[in-house]
């Protein structure tokens, strides 16, 4: 009987929610941790699609027993890269053209375009190996800029520039206040989105002779991914004419985008 009397005593004693949830026959859900993550959170943001294109294809064993002399140009890393993979596999190597039978060059380049406000950025494949700092992009208003469709393209100086903001002044304010050059969003955001590329081509020469493979990689992305797609088109190369040569920026943050 006491018993009974206590616990009729203690459910008077309940908070007035408690008591109807229990005469409901409900059980509470349980407390929400400090880990759990709201509905409405947003999803991760998941790394650009890189599309790969390549363009001719050689056949470099053939030049096995020749004496091969090979350069990416503006870049000695890129270079000792070419030729470590060029030795492991049975390659003479020299160490001038002069000396050599064959000639294998290459050379690329990073571009991108964000067609909202045409504000562009480019770098030299071998001069972002040897130094893989965030790129300056330039202010394009008022100006026509179009990104080359033929992958053989060089494509360093080739984006038309532009006398608009000159100075900076204007970029760097933007910056300040919105975090970006340009300035915020406020419709169409999806053209703010950058249409990147990089050519990576291969040329084999034998006397007055030229062979050409080319490798193009894109993608559409909010933030500039030299990297990745230097290493896609890099990557590539195995494919194009058997040739291993890699950025070596793993430890890079645009190569987890």
């Amino acid at each position: 009987m006491n018993i009974k009397n206590n616990k009729e005593e203690n459910m008077r004693h309940l908070p007035l929610y408690l008591l109807l949830t229990a005469a409901a026959g409900c059980t509470l859900p349980a407390l929400a941790s400090s880990e759990a993550v709201p509905d409405d959170a947003p999803a991760a943001a998941t790394a650009a699609e890189v599309k790969v294109a390549i363009t001719g294809r050689i056949d470099l064993t053939a030049d096995r027993g020749r004496k091969v002399f090979i350069e990416f140009l503006a870049s000695p890393k890129l270079t000792a890269a070419a030729r470590a993979s060029l030795a492991s596999s049975g390659f003479e190597l020299v160490d001038t053209r002069e000396q050599a039978d064959v000639v294998y060059e290459l050379d690329g380049a990073f571009q991108a375009l964000r067609p909202a406000t045409r504000r562009t950025a480019e770098v030299r494949v071998g001069d972002y190996a040897e130094n893989p700092a965030p790129l300056a992009t330039k202010s394009g208003r008022g100006g026509s800029v179009m990104l080359s469709l033929n992958p053989l393209a060089m494509l360093i100086g080739t984006i038309a520039s532009n006398v608009g903001n000159a100075t900076g002044a204007q970029d760097s304010v933007n910056a300040a206040t919105a975090g970006d050059p340009d300035g915020k969003c406020l419709s169409r955001c999806e053209t703010w989105r950058y249409r990147q590329r990089n050519v990576v081509n291969l040329t084999r020469k034998e006397g007055s002779t030229e062979q050409k493979c080319s490798v193009l990689a894109t993608a559409e992305d909010a933030e500039l991914v030299p990297a990745r797609l230097i290493q896609s088109s890099l990557a590539g190369l195995q494919e194009a004419a058997g040739l291993i040569v890699a950025l070596g920026l793993s430890a890079d943050p645009a190569l987890a985008k």
